[in-house]
């Protein structure tokens, strides 16, 4: 069973001895004697995060049953978390037990840190910041067999929410975000058959009861950031503090972002990257770079026959990727990669599923 009491001071460790451990016993510091755990912990005033979401609007009928619209929206996040960009981790943080040229000041692989005592220390804190805005026009149209729709949104989402090179001033990695995609278009469309003799008789029941759906989704890529893995005695680790992730200078941002480009490493040339000052980090801007277009088409074709008459049988032919356009992924930006700049996957090649529901 726990007992609590009241601390006797409001520094730490409020009045209380820390315990001995066996034959390690802990530092000045709090740490453990020729060991260096890696630890982390949360700013003791930290506030939740602030959205602040806008939007406007305006829609008008350009002609019998078509209607174009206008929007505008907008996002603005303050007070978020270091390192909570991270979405598919559940611990956030930045890494603040480090400083630039540890391993120059050193002579050593290992980095010595600000508190000798501990490893990584990864702090969480309300010191990043995000942006969002788009504009949205569309149009849609309704007429007696055909409905329609189709959208375009040219945005831009930013952020500083990731973990960076340096935990210092975070606000100079502001910049496009990871899911960023400046240039959007969607649309749908669906097509009913007419029928076919009324319906009637056998080829009228073969032939009536169609109907035709198709989507697009067509985006500009995602962000690229290169960096390097590499140690500091391997070339890497440009700012010397023991985190092998490390930003090179930039010496043009022109990119080829075609799809030959990046299977055969045009696209990111390494010659392009270059090493800054030893001790120093590089001049690259955040996510500066971009992935390959994305592109996709999908169809299906659906036959409703009357059974009975509250019975119907609907057989679904469904295409997905209908033409067959690779979307490459897995592009390389680590610099100490052999396969840097290559892209090393691609999404779902066309696929065909057929598909039957009997509703009654």
């Amino acid at each position: 069973m726990p007992i609590f009491g009241l601390g006797t001071t409001n520094v730490k460790p409020y009045g209380y001895a820390a315990p001995d451990l066996p034959a390690r016993p802990l530092t000045a510091k709090g740490g453990i004697e020729g060991l260096q755990f890696s630890i982390g912990g949360i700013d003791a005033n930290l506030k939740s995060p602030i959205a602040y979401i806008y939007s406007a609007g305006v829609e008008r009928e350009v002609a019998h049953n078509i209607v174009a619209s206008l929007a505008y929206s907008g996002t603005r996040g303050t007070d978020l978390l270091s390192g909570g960009g991270q979405v598919y981790n559940v611990s956030y943080g930045q890494d603040i037990n480090v400083f630039e040229g540890d391993l120059i000041q050193s002579g050593s692989t290992s980095p010595t840190r600000l508190n000798t005592s501990f490893g990584s220390i990864y702090y969480t804190q309300n010191d990043r910041e995000s942006g969002y805005n788009a504009f949205i026009a569309g149009i849609r149209g309704r007429f007696p067999r055909t409905f329609f729709t189709v959208y375009y949104t040219h945005s831009a989402s930013k952020d500083d929410t990731q973990v960076l090179p340096t935990y210092t001033n975070p606000h100079r990695w502001y910049g496009p975000s990871n899911w960023d995609a400046p240039d959007r278009v969607s649309a749908v469309v669906n097509y009913e058959v007419p029928k076919y003799n009324n319906g009637l008789g056998l080829t009228g029941r073969a032939l009536s009861g169609w109907s035709v759906n198709g989507t697009l989704i067509a985006q500009s890529g995602n962000p690229l950031n290169v960096y390097t893995s590499a140690s500091f005695a391997n070339g890497g680790d440009y700012n010397a503090d023991g985190d092998n992730c490390d930003f090179p200078n930039v010496t043009s941002y022109k990119q080829d972002t075609s799809r030959k480009a990046f299977l055969n490493t045009g696209s990111l040339v390494g010659s392009n990257f270059t090493a800054p000052t030893l001790g120093t980090d590089g001049n690259e801007k955040y996510n500066a770079f971009r992935t390959p277009a994305f592109q996709q088409w999908d169809a299906s074709f659906l036959k409703t026959t009357a059974i009975a008459e509250s019975v119907n049988f609907q057989l679904r032919f469904e295409f997905f990727n209908i033409f067959n356009h690779p979307n490459l992924g897995g592009v390389v930006t680590d610099l100490s990669n052999g396969n840097f700049g290559k892209a090393t996957s691609q999404g779902p090649p066309r696929f065909f599923q057929l598909g039957g529901n009997l509703t009654f």
